[in-house]
């Protein structure tokens, strides 16, 4: 699916000069701003719990995890914001935005599913440190990980309720169910 409708034109300065300034988000893709739409309630709940069950692993690696309001800037010159991603640049914090994540983390909905599967695969594989995208469901337990192997092909596997998925740059694991625990569908 490709996106429709964008809200206005600009070069990548001039994007992250606006998304300072702006009262909602928008994503950068080829010269062209489009706006961002809310998410739902269990979207919420997965990004939070996710958040809360890797944050201390992340600090104790070194690197920073991002959740949502970091733009990601793809070799392509897009920007995004993913729902959740891991950064072993060095730190900045006056930065708006980072170019380099070890794994990046998306919550599918039912309105971003084909540009998560489509447009940012495609994108954020293109990123040379990138060793881990990860779609999660929201409507069933399930997530989904394109892995990129020693000779840099990639890998997908998904992982249903009772599986587990690793984490690449921290030593950790988990568990499918516990990412969605207390979570109806």
């Amino acid at each position: 699916m490709a996106r429709q409708n964008p809200v206005g034109q600009a070069s990548f300065a001039e994007y992250l000069e606006l998304e300072a300034h702006a009262h909602e988000r928008h994503e950068y893709v080829d010269g062209y701003l489009f706006a961002m739409a809310g998410g739902t309630a269990s979207h919420n709940r997965l990004i939070s719990r996710l958040n809360r069950l890797i944050f201390d692993s992340a600090e104790a690696s070194g690197c920073e995890l991002f959740m949502a309001d970091m733009i990601l800037q793809t070799p392509s010159g897009r920007g995004y914001y993913p729902d959740l991603f891991l950064s072993c640049e060095p730190p900045d914090g006056k930065a708006r935005y980072k170019q380099q994540a070890c794994w990046i983390i998306e919550v599918l909905s039912e309105t971003t599913e084909a540009i998560d599967r489509g447009e940012k695969l495609q994108s954020y594989t293109a990123m040379p440190a990138l060793k881990a995208y990860i779609l999660v469901s929201q409507d069933k337990p399930l997530v989904e990980i394109f892995e990129r192997l020693e000779d840099s092909s990639w890998r997908y596997t998904p992982v249903g309720e009772q599986g587990v998925f690793k984490l690449p740059c921290l030593d950790l694991q988990l568990e499918v169910a516990e990412v969605y625990k207390g979570m109806t569908f």
